[in-house]
């Protein structure tokens, strides 16, 4: 029998391991979600420079244009349109005018094939709000020509490591303000809250590790749990005040449920192998977790309504990092297959997983506020970093470079 010194190292390392639907083709402005059919057709759309002052036009208009990019269904084109086109094409025009102490922009979406207004928008406000201003309308523009919202006005945590140790890192999606959060020997595991103000994590300090939680705005930190053993996974409850965190107090690894001071709720599993924690079904009734119960690392689905689990991957020996898709309809996780890690999509209610990041091996999935998109660190055909995918994995792109142990992604604080 494992000594509960040795079994908790044991249990750190399979967490660290642990840690380590669809566009179809375009029909108008319709992008059909269909998840056996990985091909879509670009979309063009044309974006001339802005009106208006040289300097602040020239700022916005590249915001404007790399906010389309990173969705990676545009083919955003500079020139402006000769006149109507007899194929799909959007054009986004706008003016800026500089009133001291604010900013006015306005901004137009328009289809040139019916030739008609999709969309127009006033924005004004301080300048640095601008490229804020341009978010909200690029999320507003992609529901109006690919038929779901799109992601530009959110954020991206990840642990970058580092020969002197781990940072904790924060960014907008378009990797505009950049900074590090919080620095440690070993951190992993960042996860937003449901409103985007704090991240949890957990941080490995002076040989043991703590959850820890970070207030975004004030920048304080707090333990969330410092339990002897196995501080590990936090899981955000969609309500945003409770969390999911797996401890090993009581001898076997095991899920809680905790509230945000960090009292326990509520015992999930009871010593079946080791248990670590997942992601929550948005409506809170399930949560997806990684268990070895079976021999080898599976996917498992908690019901808080009834306490039962079952069990939902079995194809494959190696499954873990479960996220639900804020959609509801899908769970995207890393499997491992022939020496490398594979994302597979499958539905909630089980069934043959679909792999959908192809060539290379990536880990830690997250999925977009929007579902449509899939963030994964690994490494692929560009080398090393986070890879940004459509859920389908019909486009992909290298996102960030660099050595990243650890992400999330989530919305922007209202």
């Amino acid at each position: 029998m494992l000594s509960p010194c040795v079994r908790a190292v044991k249990v750190l390392l399979l967490a660290v391991v642990l840690s380590l639907l669809t566009v179809a083709g375009t029909v108008a402005r319709e992008l059909t979600v269909v998840v056996d059919q990985p091909s879509f057709t670009p979309i063009v759309v044309r974006v001339p420079p802005l009106s208006g002052p040289a300097e602040v036009s020239r700022e916005l208009s590249a915001v404007l244009r790399n906010d389309l990019r990173l969705h990676l269904i545009f083919r955003v084109l500079t020139e402006p349109p000769l006149g109507r086109t007899s194929v799909q094409e959007y054009l986004i025009s706008g003016r800026v005018e500089a009133l001291r102490p604010r900013l006015r922009l306005y901004l137009e979406l328009r289809d040139l094939f019916e030739d008609r207004p999709l969309l127009r928008r006033l924005f004004t406000g301080p300048p640095a709000a601008g490229r804020f201003m341009i978010h909200r309308f690029v999320d507003q523009a992609v529901r109006a020509m690919a038929g779901f919202p799109g992601v530009s006005y959110s954020q991206v945590a990840f642990v970058r490591r580092t020969p002197g140790g781990d940072e904790l890192c924060l960014m907008h999606f378009d990797h505009y303000n950049l900074r590090v959060l919080y620095r440690a020997p070993i951190i992993l595991s960042p996860r937003f809250s449901p409103d985007g103000r704090r991240l949890v994590f957990v941080s490995y300090e002076g040989g043991r590790p703590v959850v820890r939680t970070m207030d975004l705005v004030s920048g304080s930190v707090r333990t969330l749990s410092a339990y002897p053993g196995l501080n590990a996974s936090p899981v955000w409850h969609p309500d945003g005040k409770r969390l999911v965190v797996t401890l090993s107090k009581d001898g076997s690894p095991d899920l809680y449920l905790v509230d945000l001071s960090g009292r326990i709720l509520r015992r999930l599993t009871q010593g079946e192998g080791l248990n670590t924690g997942g992601s929550f079904s948005p409506d809170g009734h399930y949560l997806a977790f990684v268990s070895d119960r079976s021999g080898s690392p599976q996917i498992y689905v908690y019901d808080f309504l009834t306490g039962g689990t079952r069990r939902l991957t079995f194809s494959g020996r190696y499954n873990v990092s479960p996220v639900w898709s804020p959609r509801g309809d899908r769970i995207i996780f890393s499997g491992l297959r022939r020496g490398r890690f594979i994302l597979f999509s499958v539905d909630p209610g089980g069934g043959n997983p679909l792999a959908i990041s192809g060539e290379g091996s990536f880990e830690e999935p997250r999925v977009a506020p929007d579902g449509m998109y899939v963030l994964a660190r690994g490494r692929g055909p560009r080398g090393e970093g986070l890879y940004l995918f459509l859920v389908n994995g019909a486009v992909r792109e290298l996102y960030l470079s660099g050595r990243i142990v650890g992400l999330d992604w989530g919305r922007l604080p209202q």
